[in-house]
C-alpha cells in the first residue's frame, strides 16, 4: 500500500499515517516543513488557495506529475488532500487520472473546510469534489468535515489530526494491525476487506453499537443504493472459549440480517474479529466486544445534497467579495473650495 500527499494539509496527514509517503507540494514554506523526506515541488509560490490558480499550474505540470507517481503501479493508494486549499484541492483529479491509468486502487481522503473559513476554502472544496465526480466509480473517497470534528475535539487541531488518522487505520489496517491469531466461526480476509474499501463512490466508517442502534455515517446510511457494506464484531483476544465465540457468532447473524434488509442491494461481508479496539469515547480498551462497519458506494445523492450545501454557502459569501462597492460623495464641490485652505 502507498500513501500520497497533496498540498501541505495532504502531507500533514500522510506523513502522520505513513512516514514513507509520496509528497506533493507547490509552496517553499510548504516544503520547508518535511525537511529529511523527499518532496516534488511543482511551483515555489503556491497557489494562493485559489482552485482555479492550481488547475492552471497542474495542467501546465503533468508531466512533471506523471513522473513523481510513476513507480506507483498496481497497488492500493490513499492520497490527503485538504478540499479548502488551492493545491491539493485542485491536484486530485490530475492524480487519480493518472494513479487510475496505472492500475491503482485509490483511496481519497479528502478534509472540508471548517465554517471560518469561508472564501475561497469553501469554493475550492466545492469545485474539488464536482471534479472528482467524473471518477465516482473508480475511486473511492472517504471526507471529514474540519466543521465537526473541531467541535467535537475542543478546536485542538492536534486532536482533530490524530482522530482522521485513527479512522483511516481501523479502515485499511482492520485485520493486519488491530486483529490476533486464532479461532473466529466467521473470518474476513484482506482480501474481501480491500473490496469493500477500494470498491468506488462514498465510503465511511462507524463504530457504533449495531446491537442497540444502527450504523452512523458523516451524510449517507444504508439503503438500497449502498454497494458493499462490511460488519466486524470485534471479540477481546483473551477470550478461548469456543462456545462463546460461537455464540457471538449467533449474535452476528441476527446483527448482519437486521441491517441486510436496509442495505438490500449490498454485498453483505461479516465477520468475527479477535483483537484490542479503543472506545472511541475513551481511552480504554473494550472489554467484551464492540462492531467495526465500513460500507462503500454510499448513496451519493446524500453527499451531493452535502456538496450543494456547500455550494450555496460559498456562492453567497463569494458574492460579497464579486460585489462592486458603492460610495456617494460627502462633500460638494463648493464645499471642496471651501475646505481646501
Amino acid at each position: 500500500m502507498r500513501t500520497i500527499g497533496s498540498g501541505n494539509c495532504g502531507m500533514k496527514l500522510a506523513v502522520l499515517f505513513d512516514e514513507e509517503s509520496v509528497l506533493l507540494s507547490t509552496a517553499d514554506q510548504d516544503a520547508a516543513n518535511f525537511r529529511g523526506q523527499r518532496v516534488h515541488k511543482f511551483n515555489n509560490d503556491g497557489c494562493g488557495k485559489k482552485f482555479g490558480t492550481g488547475l492552471k499550474l497542474w495542467n501546465t505540470r503533468s508531466s512533471q506529475l506523471e513522473y513523481a507517481l510513476e513507480d506507483i503501479t498496481n497497488d492500493q493508494v490513499i492520497v490527503f488532500s485538504s478540499l479548502g486549499g488551492g493545491s491539493g484541492s485542485s491536484s486530485l483529479q490530475f492524480i487519480s487520472k493518472i494513479l487510475i491509468e496505472q492500475g491503482n486502487d485509490v483511496l481519497i481522503v479528502g478534509i472540508l473546510p471548517y465554517k471560518k473559513e469561508v472564501v475561497p476554502p469553501l469554493a475550492n472544496a466545492v469545485q474539488s469534489l464536482n471534479s472528482l465526480l467524473p471518477f465516482i466509480n473508480d475511486v473511492s473517497i472517504m471526507l471529514f468535515d474540519n466543521q465537526i470534528l473541531l467541535k467535537e475535539y475542543d478546536y485542538n487541531w492536534q486532536k482533530v489530526n490524530d482522530s482522521i488518522i485513527q479512522k483511516i487505520n481501523y479502515t485499511v489496517n482492520l485485520i493486519s494491525k488491530h486483529s490476533s491469531d486464532g479461532y473466529s466461526p466467521a473470518t474476513i480476509d484482506q482480501s474481501e476487506l480491500e473490496s469493500v474499501i477500494f470498491g468506488g463512490g462514498f465510503i465511511d466508517l462507524s463504530d457504533n453499537f449495531l446491537e442497540e442502534k444502527p450504523p452512523k455515517f458523516a451524510y449517507g446510511r444504508l439503503d438500497k443504493e449502498t454497494k458493499n457494506v462490511l460488519i466486524a464484531m470485534f471479540v477481546d483476544e483473551e477470550i478461548k472459549s469456543k462456545e462463546l465465540l460461537e455464540e457471538y457468532h449467533n449474535i452476528l447473524t441476527t446483527v448482519q440480517s437486521k441491517y441486510a434488509g436496509r442495505a438490500r442491494n449490498a454485498r453483505i461481508v461479516p465477520g468475527i474479529i479477535r483483537g484490542r479496539i479503543k472506545d472511541s469515547n475513551s481511552e480504554r480498551d473494550i472489554e467484551d466486544r464492540a462492531y467495526i462497519t465500513i460500507a462503500s458506494g454510499l448513496n451519493v445523492d446524500k453527499y451531493s445534497t452535502k456538496i450543494e450545501k456547500l455550494r450555496d454557502e460559498a456562492v453567497e459569501k463569494a458574492t460579497i467579495f464579486s460585489t462592486r462597492q458603492k460610495g456617494r460623495n460627502i462633500v460638494s464641490s463648493k464645499e471642496t473650495k471651501v475646505l481646501d485652505i
